[in-house]
């Protein structure tokens, strides 16, 4: 993901993995950086059951996006959508809840020399 040598889990969360549904800064000073949201879902049948989204955002400069790999047909941020993706739905249970992948696709950015890729998942909670 293009993260500087020796960075600890707070430097990531903190500079790379940001959770904001509308940020205003997201990218300016990263080579990457995913943004991540809970979305309300609907209700499944019970008041008390709901299927909630789980968003991310992917966000590369455009000079990073192809040189992930020796493979320069592989853009870097698919690689982190799908390693996401492995993470979430490859175990039965993350953190208590069971995700499930919905969809993946581009979306526009206003940040100049910024690509954004989206990825959505889902999961059930009942309170």
């Amino acid at each position: 993901m293009l993260l500087p040598q020796g960075t600890g889990i707070r430097d990531f969360i903190e500079h790379y993995f940001v959770e904001d549904a509308m940020p205003d800064e997201p990218v300016v000073n990263e080579s990457v950086r995913v943004v991540y949201y809970e979305m309300e879902g609907s209700k499944l049948g019970s008041p008390h059951v709901t299927r909630k989204m789980l968003a991310f955002d992917v966000y590369v400069k455009e000079p990073a996006l192809y040189n992930a790999f020796s493979d320069r047909l592989k853009r870097r941020d698919k690689l982190i959508v799908q390693r996401i993706k492995e993470l979430l739905t490859g175990q039965t249970h993350v953190c208590h809840l069971r995700f499930q992948y919905e969809d993946d696709y581009h979306l526009g950015t206003k940040t100049i020399g910024y690509r954004r890729y989206h990825a959505v998942f889902s999961y059930v909670t009942t309170w």
